[in-house]
């Protein structure tokens, strides 16, 4: 079992985690790289209020799939949609939370394979199981990083919401979303990703973030369906990891990856206005 507390580290915990593990905030409010701490007494801090520091945890394919269908079982989309939105600002961790539910809210009904599991990105390639670190993966969420190609660390992001709860989001959190639905909405037809990033790091739509952070929002939205994709959302039904692969317009040493890599323009409106609601 993953032991790490079941909350997004904040306040002084973030601070002493990101010296432990090589991150610092920027004057512009980003995220930057910076020499990894190994003080005694970091650690010692950190151990103490519940954080173990570069401690691995194991589990299974089949622990990770059926602990990930029961935290999804446990969580309200809509408040899963409020916290994306609420990761455009006051709450970054949010953002990571929606590709997290998309992937793990059809495992339950999900084909299975010969090994017994879908083909869900937890197949028998990790027979031997996964091994992560629980306040590491904690801490890039924390961080506003977010993705959609190791399925095994939704396991952590799932678990955590399930039992701390989700972030609600602020007005001004609500007034980004409509700015950033009015970026993507101005892109003219057969706009690819990378120029949607490029332009929407323009508009300093999501303040502080870097090229990664705002892949990961993008990925979210079109995980989602808001961005219409070659590929279905995982919002709407199982994506096999195979569907995944084939989709990926550039294959893994592309940056960009489905659903988001199949964009070429426009917004789902009925999805837009559903997100500008929650």
């Amino acid at each position: 079992m993953i032991s790490a507390p079941r909350r997004i580290p904040a306040g002084p915990d973030l601070d002493v985690l990101m010296r432990l593990y090589g991150y610092r905030f920027t004057r512009t409010g980003g995220v930057a790289g910076a020499e990894t701490s190994n003080e005694a007494a970091d650690v010692a801090l950190a151990e103490s209020a519940g954080w173990p520091v570069r401690s691995v945890e194991r589990f299974t394919p089949a622990e990770a799939f059926e602990r990930s269908i029961h935290a999804v079982a446990a969580l309200d989309e809509d408040a899963v949609l409020g916290a994306f939105v609420s990761g455009l600002g006051s709450a970054p961790h949010g953002r990571q939370t929606l590709i997290s539910f998309a992937w793990a809210r059809h495992l339950a009904s999900a084909p299975r394979t010969a090994d017994g599991l879908p083909d869900c990105g937890l197949d028998a390639r990790h027979a031997g199981g996964f091994e992560v670190d629980p306040t590491e993966v904690l801490l890039r969420l924390a961080l506003g990083w977010a993705w959609n190609e190791q399925p095994e660390r939704y396991l952590l992001d799932l678990e955590t919401a399930a039992s701390a709860g989700l972030p609600a989001p602020t007005a001004e959190d609500r007034e980004r979303l409509r700015a950033l639905i009015d970026v993507i909405s101005a892109q003219p037809d057969g706009t690819r990703a990378s120029e949607l990033e490029k332009a929407v790091a323009r508009a300093k739509v999501v303040p502080g973030t870097d090229k990664y952070q705002r892949y990961g929002i993008l990925i979210g939205l079109a995980e989602y369906g808001l961005l219409p994709s070659t590929l279905a959302p995982g919002w709407d039904r199982f994506v096999s990891r195979t569907e995944f692969s084939d989709a990926w317009s550039g294959g893994p040493r592309s940056d960009i990856t489905p659903p988001l890599s199949g964009w070429r323009g426009g917004v789902d409106g009925q999805r837009a206005a559903r997100l500008l609601t929650v």
